[in-house]
């Protein structure tokens, strides 16, 4: 079911109607039809208007950010029908976080070579030794100078 959002000006006793599209850019809540919201985003704003009622001087931005609802679907296969059963994400932060770090810790180790750039070879002449690395002057491609690397297991 859809609701008009010219009604929610008096639902919750504001002043402006800019106030009505404020709480709704802070939701995210998308409309649904030109100038009508769906029940869940109904249930989003009323949720926010009981935080905002019930602490007074809060800013939207305090509002908690709830996790979404994920619906699974589970067919019955006696009756056939669908079984619809939501769960909270209790712990998605935490699992956000975790995932941040695995990310952190993988962009940071992506490049083995890494610690040996910015060694300048013409200071050490034809050949020369630099960790476990081997670099073996070989000529030139075009402008650039051709080396042979070589690694030893010491």
């Amino acid at each position: 079911m859809n609701h008009k959002i010219s009604e929610l000006q008096t639902r919750y006793s504001l002043s402006s109607k800019q106030s009505i599209y404020d709480r709704i850019k802070a939701l995210h809540i998308k409309p649904v039809r030109r100038g009508e919201i769906s029940s869940d985003s109904l249930d989003k704003l009323d949720n926010l208007d009981k935080f905002l009622k019930n602490n007074p001087g809060a800013a939207l931005s305090d509002f908690p950010k709830q996790t979404e609802a994920i619906t699974t679907s589970k067919l019955d296969l006696s009756s056939g029908q669908l079984d619809k059963s939501t769960e909270q994400l209790n712990n998605f932060n935490e699992t956000l976080q975790l995932v941040e770090a695995i990310a952190r810790h993988f962009a940071a180790n992506q490049d083995p070579l890494a610690k040996y750039i910015g060694v300048n070879p013409c200071n050490y002449g034809d050949k020369f030794q630099r960790g476990n690395f081997i670099f073996e002057k070989k000529g030139k491609i075009g402008r650039q100078t051709a080396w042979k690397i070589k690694f030893e297991c010491l």
